[in-house]
């Protein structure tokens, strides 16, 4: 009788060590980077890299869903320096029907790049801020907490508003 409670005592020290160490593991690598257009366009590019097996979602929202599905957002901290151009585009998503919701949804598997192009209306250094959201999903979905991010550009003199 002591030897099993000592069994289960082992396992239960092992099983929580191992769902500790898991709990910081993100299943989505975000990754970001700039691509300069012009003296004062450029890209913002993120870069999503997913474990094996498991997805995210579009960032369009599915519509007459009863349930919410938790699209992809990234938002980006208004400011005088510099004006979005266009809206947030993303590479091509993968229709899929989901029984729970009895809709279509959109997922991203694998990878997922989220492009939104900036003009600077500053000639110095313009600084953007915001921060995105998403949902991961395999068996079961988990919602990290958001994660902001800071791009750190350089406007030119053509770049005055």
């Amino acid at each position: 009788m002591t030897r099993n409670i000592l069994l289960a005592l082992i396992f239960s020290v092992f099983t929580a060590t191992v769902a500790h160490a898991q709990l910081g593991k993100s299943h989505a690598q975000w990754q970001l980077s700039t691509k300069k257009i012009n003296d004062c366009e450029y890209d913002l590019i993120f870069t999503v890299t997913l474990d094996k097996g498991w997805h995210t979602f579009s960032i369009n929202k599915v519509k007459g869903a009863e349930q919410e599905v938790f699209a992809t957002e990234i938002l980006f901290k208004p400011s005088k320096d510099y004006s979005l151009v266009g809206k947030l585009t993303e590479s091509k998503p993968t229709p899929e029907y989901d029984e729970t919701i009895e809709k279509t949804v959109y997922l991203h598997y694998k990878k997922v790049v989220f492009t939104q192009r900036v003009k600077l209306n500053s000639p110095t250094n313009v600084k953007i801020s915001g921060r995105y959201e998403y949902q991961v999903c395999n068996q079961a979905c988990e919602q990290p907490p958001y994660e902001t991010f800071d791009f750190d550009l350089k406007g030119t003199s053509a770049c005055k508003k």
